[in-house]
């Protein structure tokens, strides 16, 4: 009798994968198993985290460039060549056409430099009383109507005045009846219209003041002990009023009419300002404000007519002596295009950058 041909017997762990019908999975297997489980599911949950912080970045990104006036943080300025044979300089402003940069100087002869466009120096502003030596040129302004050039001397407690060719003019002094004692002005600025804003720090009573050009008093912006030695202002295209407060490092926002709007305040953050100085708004309605403190020029973008916090895109600049560094930066001024120029006081030297 023949025995039929049999398959072949074949262990059990060769026939089927663990947990396979009719075989029981091992205590081993079964731990083997949850760990892929969550292996895999630690992968899923990664893969979802990375996902989200892109979408986030991107999201951030995004709604940031969509303002007006706003870029990328990476869109910053660079440096492109510096104006030398001023000494300290403090102050810098630029002629309505961009063909002259006035720029002030705290130390020697203490005098307005004006360069060309290529940094090369073609003149000086000086003081009624040159031989004087209690003056000391600190901020510089341009009339946007006449292209006069307005320079506070905190020392001699006066704005002096000269037509575009470089002449002397005249004093800006405001009548002590309208400014209820004396004066000692700081930063200077102009709206579209002609009207002189000037930061003023006499005494305890720091304030921000605005004038008509033929000196008629117009608004008072803060109350009385906001500000500490407030330096730098800008109006932006919508006559919103930028002061520099400068010791409660900040950046205080008044509509036209003295009304608080918003600000940015100090603090430890990226965004965030330690000694604030010079202030200018260029074309594409960017905030920049000198940092000294920190040695850069902080960037914001402004929207909504005011009424929404600058929003901070970035800043350039870092310590150091070196071209694009700084050693105590101060004044800062646009000239209508892609140009920004930085007083940096203890390198003797004005900087140039470009957008």
């Amino acid at each position: 009798m023949t025995t039929p041909d049999l398959p072949p017997v074949l262990a059990p762990d060769l026939l089927a994968e663990p947990g396979a019908a009719g075989v029981e999975p091992t205590a081993e297997e079964l731990r083997k198993r949850r760990r892929k489980k969550i292996a895999l599911l630690l992968l899923i949950l990664l893969a979802v985290a990375i996902l989200l912080a892109i979408l986030l970045l991107w999201f951030m990104g995004k709604s940031a460039d969509d303002l007006p006036g706003i870029g990328a943080a990476a869109d910053m300025p660079q440096y492109s060549f510096s104006m030398y044979g001023v000494a300290r300089p403090l102050g810098v402003a630029v002629s309505t056409n961009g063909d002259r940069v006035y720029v002030t100087e705290s130390d020697g002869p203490r005098l307005v430099h004006v360069y060309d466009r290529d940094g090369k120096e073609v003149g000086a502003l000086e003081p009624p009383n040159a031989t004087t030596a209690g003056h000391v040129p600190v901020y510089v302004a341009v009339d946007p109507l006449t292209d006069d050039i307005y320079v506070s001397d905190r020392i001699a407690q006066t704005v002096y005045v000269y037509d575009a060719s470089g002449r002397y003019k005249r004093e800006f002094k405001p009548p002590r009846a309208t400014l209820g004692g004396g004066w000692q002005p700081l930063g200077l600025a102009f709206d579209a219209e002609g009207n002189l804003y000037a930061t003023d720090v006499s005494g305890p009573s720091n304030r921000v003041l605005s004038f008509t050009r033929a000196g008629k008093f117009l608004h008072r912006y803060g109350t009385a002990g906001q500000f500490s030695f407030p330096n730098g202002i800008a109006i932006d295209r919508w006559g919103n009023v930028y002061v520099a407060d400068s010791n409660n490092g900040r950046v205080v926002v008044f509509d036209k009419a003295g009304k608080p709007l918003t600000g940015v305040s100090s603090g430890s953050s990226a965004e965030r300002l330690g000694l604030p100085r010079g202030e200018a708004i260029d074309t594409g309605n960017r905030l920049y404000v000198v940092d000294t403190t920190d040695q850069s020029v902080q960037v914001f973008g402004l929207h909504d007519e005011g009424t929404t916090p600058p929003t901070f895109v970035g800043s350039f600049g870092q310590l150091g002596r070196a071209e694009g560094a700084f050693a105590y930066p101060n004044g800062i001024a646009t000239d209508g295009g892609d140009r920004i120029y930085v007083t940096d006081r203890e390198n003797n030297r004005v900087q140039v950058w470009n957008r």
